[in-house]
């Protein structure tokens, strides 16, 4: 089932930023710190979980959860969840508090009915700053709303995974509150809450657990599909954000073995698709190749997840591999064991094998699933899953990329990357879909662009290229304000679109007269082939070139 955001997505979302017909609950902190609620539901309901909103406005933030985000109706399944919901609190049924707090701290991202935490104040904290409590510290002002929530989803979390309790929704809960930690650029946080909800197994299909699982043998289809989802949205998830920093993941791709998801109509309807019929992580080619039957855009979300993973990990592990002796990471163009010589792997199987995989991905997908918008109307997973393979093509290549080398094919390979991202941004930014609305991970994608145009930008300013520095400043230009676009209610794109601005200031100066050069959406060939004449080595492959560059020491003329 293809999963799509348009117009009357937007509709709502401007309904919803007007104030609601119901009032606010008051919630307040007993003496101890723990959730107390205000509302009065206790004389209703004595089971009532503590720090709950009332009713109206919970399942207010409920539905605007599952309409909005992107994920919400993977992680858990609407239909039963919300049947759940309309039982009596004390039903044993009933959602786990900290799941619903954890929904009501993302929901509230997406609704003017209760409180988000403010935007990030730059002028007294740096972008790239990633211990944001300290100026959170230093402001003393009350928690919003959707901090409170955040707060004691983690507290009763921890509480009830201390008893062994219904540690499925502790997971989903957790899962969910690492994605507003993400939002909110709570980067500590969400990093310490990745690593919790990779360390435990969830599959049960197979009976491939040694020892047991410590759940309880899922007792229908959905519930079992509803482990396997939670269990690759936290792959995802610390895949997706580990691609921006040098920390380990917790969990290898080799010691990954599951199943993929089922498309999202066989989730909600609960049909059983057997392991046989079914692509595993570990099966070969698993990456490009898509039976129409098993796959929808949220698989292809998470093989591009996994190409981003296998070009994260590379990058770690290819130089201690070298020294080692691999020859799966020895470029059949270096001297081995020359102490002289930068290891260069790019000749090697592996970083061949991963640069394959990330350039023919998009073009493998299935007929139905080549275009993620259509009519204003969004697939947020298949957006996400086509920047996905562009990024992990910088993420390979950019630290041995050299941009003002001549036939560096790697400098090719990230500025072509980098401007493919621009087409796709300027495409959503086309349409009337609030871009707002987008999986945080885009304007990471968007600001990965921006920075690797800022390399190119430095060196056409070195050369005094005016052509390349306008179009460059251009792109720029039109990359950071739809990034600061997303910002107005994302605090991640906020941060991300500074450091794209500040990082222009720095390395290449104000500009010093006004953007004029235009850009043209989509771009022509003659466009898309001018990066080639920059690198004097048209229509070359990447291992045709490598062999060449070893000798090559002139510098690249971009004028």
């Amino acid at each position: 089932m293809k999963e799509t955001l348009g117009n009357d997505i937007d509709i709502m979302a401007s309904a919803l930023s007007q104030t609601p017909p119901f009032e606010l609950p008051v919630l307040a902190s007993s003496s101890d710190g723990s959730p107390k609620s205000g509302t009065g539901l206790e004389m209703i309901w004595p089971n009532y979980p503590p720090g709950i909103p009332n009713p109206e406005l919970l399942r207010h933030l409920v539905e605007v959860f599952f309409v909005f985000h992107p994920h919400a109706k993977r992680v858990v399944h609407y239909p039963s969840f919300m049947a759940a919901l309309s039982l009596s609190p004390s039903h044993p049924k009933f959602p786990i508090a900290s799941i619903l707090h954890a929904i009501c701290a993302v929901g509230a991202l997406y609704t003017a009915a209760v409180t988000s935490p403010p935007l990030p104040d730059f002028s007294a904290e740096s972008p790239d700053e990633i211990f944001s409590q300290r100026q959170r510290l230093r402001e003393g002002r009350p928690d919003s709303f959707a901090e409170q929530q955040a707060k004691y989803a983690r507290d009763t979390s921890d509480e009830i995974e201390a008893v062994g309790d219904r540690l499925l929704e502790v997971m989903q809960a957790r899962t969910i509150l690492t994605w507003f930690y993400w939002s909110h650029s709570r980067l500590a946080s969400e990093k310490y809450y990745l690593i919790l909800i990779n360390t435990v197994e969830l599959h049960s299909i197979t009976h491939s657990h040694r020892p047991a699982s410590i759940l309880s043998p899922a007792p229908t289809v959905i519930d079992d599909e509803t482990r396997r989802n939670l269990f690759w949205l936290a792959y995802c998830t610390e895949r997706l954000h580990g691609c921006s920093n040098g920390w380990a993941m917790s969990m290898d791709d080799q010691d990954v073995s599951q199943l993929l998801p089922v498309r999202g109509d066989h989730f909600e309807k609960g049909v059983l698709v057997t392991p046989h019929h079914r692509q595993w992580a570990q099966t070969r080619d698993v990456i490009v190749v898509h039976p129409e039957d098993q796959t929808d855009s949220f698989v292809l979300w998470v093989k591009g997840s996994m190409i981003i993973s296998r070009a994260k990990v590379f990058n770690t592990r290819f130089r201690s591999k070298y020294h080692f002796g691999d020859t799966s990471v020895m470029s059949p163009h270096s001297e081995p064991n020359n102490p002289h010589e930068p290891v260069d792997p790019r000749g090697s199987p592996a970083f061949t094998e991963i640069d394959n995989i990330a350039s023919t991905f998009r073009s493998s997908f299935p007929a139905h699933l080549r275009n993620p918008i259509s009519n204003n109307v969004v697939d947020q997973h298949l957006y996400v899953a086509c920047l996905m393979p562009l990024v992990a093509t910088i993420v390979l290549h950019d630290p041995h990329a050299e941009v003002r080398r001549s036939g560096c094919v790697s400098a090719l390979r990230i500025v072509t990357a980098a401007r493919s991202i621009l087409d796709l941004a300027y495409e959503v930014c086309s349409t009337s879909f609030d871009i707002t609305l987008l999986d945080p991970f885009c304007s990471f994608c968007w600001f990965l662009a921006g920075r690797v145009l800022v390399r190119f930008l430095q060196a056409a300013l070195d050369v005094n290229n005016t052509d390349q520095i306008s179009t460059l400043r251009a792109e720029l230009d039109f990359l950071q304000n739809a990034i600061l676009r997303i910002g107005q209610r994302v605090p991640l794109a906020l941060r991300y679109g500074r450091m794209l601005g500040d990082l222009v200031t720095k390395r290449c100066g104000e500009s010093s007269q006004a953007i004029t050069s235009p850009l043209s959406f989509p771009r022509t060939q003659a466009e898309v082939d001018e990066a080639d004449i920059w690198f004097e080595q048209p229509g070359r492959s990447l291992h045709e070139s490598l062999g060449l560059q070893a000798n090559t020491m002139s510098y690249m003329t971009v004028g």
